[in-house]
């Protein structure tokens, strides 16, 4: 990666992508899913 900001976007992207996929979550995924929504403030849908 180029910098910081690359490697956020694209894991940023790869979540946004799984989740389109996935049917049901576990505790782990809604820790995360919490985390993200912080660090990408109104990107991740609710």
């Amino acid at each position: 990666m180029p910098n910081e900001q690359a490697a956020f976007k694209l894991l940023y992207l790869a979540v946004r992508n799984a989740q389109k996929n996935w049917g049901g979550r576990d505790r782990r995924w809604n820790n995360a899913l919490l985390q993200f929504a912080i660090y990408f403030e109104g990107r991740i849908p609710e």
